[in-house]
């Protein structure tokens, strides 16, 4: 789907569990070359080749791939992608451990079907940072913005020209499984984005929102950091175990679902008090 003039959504479509079936967008930036926000899953480096080859474009032409983090979802087809065009790959430092080292990554956020995601580590080529301007080719400039929280260094691109802003993960998708490592840093990033100039904002995981649906999708995940965070203060003191804290945020909550959910451990789990 074309968002703006040259800059196409792909969905990856993918699956977690049998019960979990889940989808993440990439999105391919069309100019005299090509460029790629995020990768999907392993094996879907066919598919963005294949909507190269639909808007007439070869794979050599992919120059450059940004991850906006370490994810196996949003890194999943760099590695083949990367062998197959040549392309750079770009991501920040804090993250390019994860990237490169799928089995680092695993030790430290094992989730269920983890290498069937993301079957290899992707080289990464060029670090970047907040604040960095890239200038693709004439006429196309991507601005890097910090955006942590949902991952440690998690990072946005701002497409200068079109408008368009790719926040990966960094905004909780309304009704989702809220996920992040650092609820502070995610508040923060969350509020830089409110303040990025942009008509149109691009997530993995949801629809493309327009500047107000993204205003008000903003203020829900600002809504609901917010609430998880008195919602640990309170209970901590009365839960004597990790499980037992979890199990009452989600009672609180009224989302017993989350209860199995390890990530969301993981997210309750950065709330807690530091000894």
């Amino acid at each position: 789907m074309e968002i703006v003039k040259g800059v196409h959504q792909i969905r990856a479509d993918f699956t977690v569990t049998p019960e979990v079936r889940r989808y993440a967008f990439c999105y391919l930036i069309v100019g005299e070359d090509c460029w790629l926000v995020d990768s999907g899953v392993a094996g879907y480096d066919q598919a963005i080749l294949q909507t190269m080859a639909d808007l007439g474009k070869e794979p050599h032409q992919l120059r450059g791939l940004f991850l906006t983090h370490a994810h196996p979802d949003h890194i999943g087809g760099g590695a083949a992608l990367r062998r197959r065009t040549g392309c750079t790959v770009y991501a920040s430092a804090g993250e390019s451990p994860w990237i490169e080292n799928l089995k680092l990554q695993y030790e430290k956020r094992p989730i269920p079907n983890f290498f069937a995601l993301a079957a290899e580590g992707v080289p990464v080529d060029r670090l970047v940072k907040g604040g960095d301007t890239l200038s693709l080719e004439p006429g196309l400039t991507l601005e890097v913005i910090a955006t942590p929280g949902h991952s440690a260094d998690g990072l946005s691109f701002r497409l200068a020209e079109k408008g368009v802003v790719f926040t990966g993960d960094a905004i909780p998708a309304p009704g989702d499984v809220p996920i992040y490592e650092d609820w502070q840093a995610s508040l923060h990033s969350l509020e830089t984005l409110r303040n990025v100039a942009a008509d149109w904002f691009c997530p993995a995981w949801d629809k493309v929102y327009t500047r107000q649906e993204a205003l008000a999708v903003i203020a829900q995940g600002e809504a609901l950091i917010g609430g998880i965070q008195r919602t640990v203060a309170g209970l901590e003191s009365t839960c004597p175990t990790p499980d037992k804290l979890v199990d009452a945020v989600c009672a609180r909550l009224g989302r017993p679902q989350l209860r199995e959910h390890p990530l969301f451990r993981r997210t309750v789990a950065c709330h807690r008090k530091k000894d």
